[in-house]
């Protein structure tokens, strides 16, 4: 990937002359010059991964073509930075604006110009991630924490500046939504799925990486979770639950690696409310946040966004509605997928957003605001184990690994 010289590495680095010289480079600007900024920082911390501001140029010259607002997106200054640096997340997420987004059939930010100072393409860093899941995972443990020291060590620079959103109204996962709102949603979710299902288009983009490729570091990090996870909450689970729980133990890869073999799409992988807004003039979605994208079967977006925004007591029945909505939303657009074949593939998604999620939790590595961010996951948690009660735990484990 092309790499620029001078890429701000915190908010506060942003400056007129920088943000000027990129937008000429980007061609939103010709003669005109940006002489001064206003930062307005969203949140402490918006993302796991990224922090966010917004800003409001002041221009000389004819700025016809530039934003009057926009929003600058930097990793954050945390720990949860080493790991997306470690992943490729923030090249993946610049490489998708410039590149895959004019394609899309939903609606995502406009991209006005990113930057970074050095960097691996993502279809490299995908090569490093497929010849590490080979290996055993005491080794994956090694290098992982080789990885933490270099990045700590060396961090990189990265800034992606895009359509600012806030007129918008916002989601919150926090918070929930409507259910005209969730049907929305749905909608959208089965029309981008729709787009790249089993497509021999997204084979070919080699730096978005398919849903198994990280199987055995996704392990590695239940296994370092799990001790603190039972310590916490263990005693509030079912048996039923706990029965679960310790079969990823040892299940855990083939699960992720048997999903993996379903018919791909494009995934979001963070599909939730907090990643969404509403533009309610012409009831459509806008989706952003792109740096966890992956190929993989659709109903790990689908499960993903039900256990993160329907509430734990909410109704199998409706549940059931949605998942109706989505498969007959994918047939209108042309994709063969039989209802029952859709429901298991939910079902362990489910599954698998058990097993990727409790990590997030319980892993020392990850930096959680403990007001919103910490509360939130654990309600997410509940709301997984929840919807699995609802299943046929023994027929679902058996099918996946031939063992209940």
């Amino acid at each position: 990937m092309e790499v620029q010289k001078d890429v701000p590495f915190t908010i506060e680095e942003l400056t007129p002359d920088w943000l000027s010289k990129g937008f000429t480079d980007s061609g939103l600007l010709s003669s005109a010059v940006i002489t001064a900024i206003k930062v307005e920082r969203i949140g402490e911390q918006v993302g796991f991964n990224g922090e966010v501001a917004i800003i409001t140029p002041s221009y000389e010259g004819d700025a016809s073509a530039a934003p009057d607002r926009l929003v600058l997106k930097i990793p954050t200054a945390s720990r949860n930075r080493i790991l997306g640096q470690t992943m490729g997340l923030y090249e993946k997420e610049i490489r998708f604006y410039r590149e895959l987004r004019p394609d899309l059939n939903i609606r995502t930010p406009k991209h006005y110009y990113s930057a970074l100072d050095t960097a691996d393409d993502p279809d490299v860093i995908l090569e490093r991630l497929t010849g590490m899941n080979k290996l055993p995972i005491w080794v994956i443990r090694g290098l992982m924490a080789a990885a933490t020291w270099f990045v700590t060590g060396h961090p990189r620079r990265y800034a992606l500046l895009i359509e600012d959103l806030s007129s918008y109204r916002m989601g919150d996962q926090a918070v929930g939504c409507t259910d005209t709102d969730v049907g929305n949603i749905i909608t959208a979710m089965a029309q981008l799925h729709a787009q790249y299902w089993d497509s021999e288009e997204l084979p070919g983009m080699s730096w978005i990486a398919p849903y198994a490729v990280t199987s055995r570091i996704m392990q590695m990090r239940y296994l370092q979770a799990y001790n603190d996870f039972m310590t916490d909450l263990g005693a509030e689970l079912t048996t039923s639950q706990q029965a679960l729980a310790q079969w990823l133990k040892t299940h855990g890869i083939a699960l992720t690696e048997k999903f993996g073999d379903e018919p791909a799409t494009l995934l979001h992988g963070d599909f939730r409310l907090d990643n969404i807004c509403f533009d309610d003039a012409n009831g459509e979605i806008i989706l952003f946040d792109w740096q966890t994208m992956m190929a993989g079967p659709g109903a790990s977006d689908l499960a993903y966004f039900i256990s993160a925004t329907l509430p734990a007591e909410t109704d199998e029945a409706k549940i059931q509605s949605l998942i109706d909505l989505y498969h007959t939303e994918l047939s209108g657009h042309g994709v063969d997928i039989e209802r029952d074949h859709l429901q298991r593939n939910y079902e362990t998604g489910l599954l698998c957003m058990l097993h990727r999620m409790l990590p997030t939790v319980y892993l020392p590595s990850m930096d959680l605001d403990e007001e919103r961010s910490l509360p939130l996951l654990k309600a997410w948690l509940g709301r997984i184990f929840k919807r699995l009660e609802v299943i046929d735990q023994q027929s679902l484990t058996r099918t996946l690994v031939g063992s209940s």
